[in-house]
């Protein structure tokens, strides 16, 4: 299959590039067409260290990618979502689209109860002043949602990948024992991509449901980030245990 990873100079898209052009065509899409040429040729390099002599990762601009693919991951920011899809619209046919995206920000909150109300002096608020990530719930529901109604009809959406670490996704020396939540209204197009997550070696699919659960996989991804942080553990995923 061809396989554009539009945002794919970004880091999670260099996981992907690396994972998947072992089996697939890989074309990476960004706004900057020198860029993803660079980046391409980057990843074209490490692959040969590992072997595959084959140069299956290309960079284009996101519109020639998405025209020339049969699955266009969506590893972007939440900001640029509308953009993007405007950009890519027209070509899009019967392609399945996969939303990696996180609507989340840095915000941060003061433990305290009735802060209004309390006063207290600044080195007890910097105390218990604590910066954390949060999910920015969208309007739609989610941020899949919001991407699948401004789709075309007829354009599958999958929402999968949010909470993969992207430094253990591009380092191939390391084995992924992940399950990945994987929600969407359209069955085919979701075991298309059931098949994408066991393309990597580990990484099992699980079957959230319809794309309005995309809400709940989502959201887990601030939750792993803040963990990770305040327990000084690193690139942490998930796994479901029996």
């Amino acid at each position: 299959m061809k396989i554009a990873i539009l945002g794919g100079t970004g880091n999670i898209g260099k996981g992907f590039a690396l994972r998947w052009s072992q089996k697939h065509d890989i074309i990476i899409g960004s706004r900057d067409k020198e860029r993803a040429k660079t980046k391409a040729a980057e990843y074209n390099k490490i692959m040969e260290k590992y072997g595959f002599d084959a140069l299956s990762i290309k960079g284009i601009d996101n519109k020639n990618a998405a025209a020339e693919s049969d699955i266009v991951v969506l590893a972007i920011r939440y900001s640029n979502v509308s953009s993007i899809i405007e950009q890519i619209k027209p070509v899009l046919k019967n392609q399945i689209i996969v939303s990696v995206v996180v609507p989340m920000e840095k915000d941060s909150c003061y433990m305290i109860p009735d802060r209004e109300t309390i006063e207290i002096d600044t080195q007890f608020r910097e105390y218990y002043k604590t910066n954390y990530f949060c999910y920015n719930n969208p309007p739609s529901g989610s941020a899949a949602e919001e991407i699948a109604a401004l789709l075309p009809e007829g354009v599958s959406l999958v929402s999968a990948f949010h909470n993969v670490p992207a430094a253990k996704l591009a380092d191939l020396d390391i084995s992924l024992d992940y399950d990945i939540g994987v929600c969407g209204n359209d069955m085919n197009a979701k075991k298309v991509i059931f098949d994408l997550v066991r393309a990597i070696p580990d990484m099992n699919p699980v079957d959230v449901g319809p794309c309005e659960t995309s809400l709940m996989v989502e959201s887990l991804t601030p939750l792993l980030i803040n963990i990770a942080v305040r327990n000084q553990r690193k690139d942490i995923g998930i796994k479901f245990v029996d």
